[in-house]
């Protein structure tokens, strides 16, 4: 009986360190990868990604006034607009690249619509902003306007953000202007 209850013991653990480190695998996969930048992507599927741009600040904009019901609604119609995204316009190097970025996205986003609380929202964000980030530099679908990437060194995050200000969604109100931009796609 003692025997049983230490292999019970040993599965449980070996289960929680597996599932730790596919967690651990998406976060560093999409801060690692690298972005590619096509030369003359589709200019319908540029809009529809500029358009997962615009609900993408919907999203930052509820987790920076502390909304996270806000925010679920946002990342719901973010998996919206994610699916209207013609992949039968792409070239074949760009159709391989989207699918790759519109697995994460959706699986963030997913989470995010979902949410138990605004720390889980956030901690998802996180994943969503770099990838998000790597499919409009790599698409240039930021329809001429600037786009600015952010960092938070307390949280060692960034996000997306469509003005040099910062406003920091993952402190929200507590520490607003924690940050600096750190690239930009003008």
């Amino acid at each position: 009986m003692k025997k049983i209850i230490i292999l019970m013991g040993v599965i449980i653990i070996t289960t929680l360190s597996a599932n730790a480190q596919k967690k651990h695998e998406h976060k560093s996969k999409a801060e690692t990868s690298v972005v590619p930048v096509f030369d003359k992507p589709n200019a319908d599927v540029q809009t529809q990604i500029n358009n997962l741009l615009i609900v993408y600040y919907k999203m930052k904009d509820a987790l920076v006034a502390d909304k996270d019901a806000d925010a679920m609604a946002a990342a719901k119609e973010f998996r919206k607009a994610l699916e209207k995204v013609d992949m039968n316009k792409m070239t074949s190097a760009e159709h391989t690249y989207y699918m790759d970025l519109q697995t994460k996205l959706d699986y963030d986003a997913e989470h995010i619509s979902g949410a138990p609380n605004i720390e889980h929202i956030r901690e998802h964000f996180e994943t969503l902003s770099v990838n998000m980030f790597a499919l409009v530099k790599a698409f240039k679908a930021n329809d001429g306007k600037a786009v600015y990437y952010d960092y938070c060194p307390m949280k060692k995050a960034s996000w997306i953000s469509n003005g040099e200000e910062i406003k920091n969604p993952y402190y929200g109100k507590k520490m607003m202007d924690c940050g600096s931009v750190k690239d930009s796609i003008k």
